[in-house]
Order: C-alpha cells, then sequence, then structure tokens
C-alpha cells in the first residue's frame, strides 16, 4: 500500500514540476508555474497544494529537519515564484514539488533512518509552516494587487 501512496505523491509532484515539456528542448515545466501566471492568487494556490507534501512527511513521521527542509524547498518556490516573469522561470528550474516527493520516497523506503520525534511537536511545526506560508502568500498577494491598482 505505502507504494500505490507514494506512486500519489509522485504523479502529483510531475503534475506540478515537470508534466509538460518545451518542444525541441530537455526543459519541463507543470502547472506550478502556469497557476504563477495568474497575479496574486497563483502562486497562493501552487504554495497551498504544495503544503500537501509537507503534511504527509508529518503523517509519515518525518523529523522536524526534514519539515524544515521541506518547508524551505515550498517557501523559496512561493516567494521567488511571486516575482513576475523571475518568479516562473525560477519554478521551472526548482521544482519544489518533485524535491519534496522525493524526501517523501526517502521517508517510507528507510522510516528507520528518520527518528521519530513527539508526535505533538512535529504537528507544531507544521501548522507554523502552514500558517507562515498562508500569510507570505497572502502578503504577496496583496502587494501585488494593490500596485495593480496604484498602475490602473
Amino acid at each position: 500500500m505505502p507504494d500505490q501512496k507514494g506512486n500519489t505523491e509522485k504523479q502529483l509532484a510531475v503534475f506540478l514540476d515537470s508534466k509538460f515539456r518545451v518542444s525541441g528542448t530537455n526543459i519541463r515545466f507543470g502547472i506550478d508555474p502556469i497557476l504563477g501566471l495568474i497575479p496574486g492568487a497563483g502562486d497562493v494556490l501552487a504554495g497551498l497544494i504544495s503544503l500537501y507534501f509537507l503534511i504527509q512527511a508529518a503523517m509519515y513521521g518525518g523529523k522536524a529537519s526534514v519539515l524544515s527542509r521541506m518547508f524551505l524547498n515550498i517557501l523559496l518556490d512561493v516567494l521567488i515564484g511571486s516575482v513576475p516573469i523571475l518568479g516562473e522561470a525560477f519554478d521551472v528550474y526548482w521544482k519544489a514539488n518533485l524535491r519534496n516527493a522525493r524526501i517523501l520516497d526517502e521517508l517510507q523506503q528507510n522510516p528507520q533512518k528518520t527518528t521519530r520525534e513527539s508526535r505533538l511537536w512535529i504537528w507544531f511545526i507544521v501548522a507554523q509552516f502552514v500558517g507562515i506560508i498562508i500569510s507570505i502568500t497572502l502578503l504577496v498577494g496583496w502587494a501585488i494587487a494593490e500596485l495593480i491598482g496604484l498602475i490602473f
């Protein structure tokens, strides 16, 4: 059963980060940079979807250092992804969801290497990460909306 779950996570990561290929190149991208084209809301939505991998890692019993690494992948993706044009190029390169899917696979394949910490502590960290991501994406969305309002 973990194999099927891991396969679902891999499929979601591929869909988000590398489903499509630019013709004649090796450049791959998914819906994450496409969603980023929607001012304000796109990166918020992509960031919220990416939290799935972080929550799964907590459910697998990932330790705080693993959750922190995954959170940083998402944070960079959301923050830099929010910058017009540069952000979409970064999304195509960074592929935070594929990175986090690999981390989840490692947790499933080698659970003995992942020391378990207090479940309460892990969920506390996850709740903080989720709150930070949501706050940052809402703040960036608000700033972009204000900037568009000033321009028009």
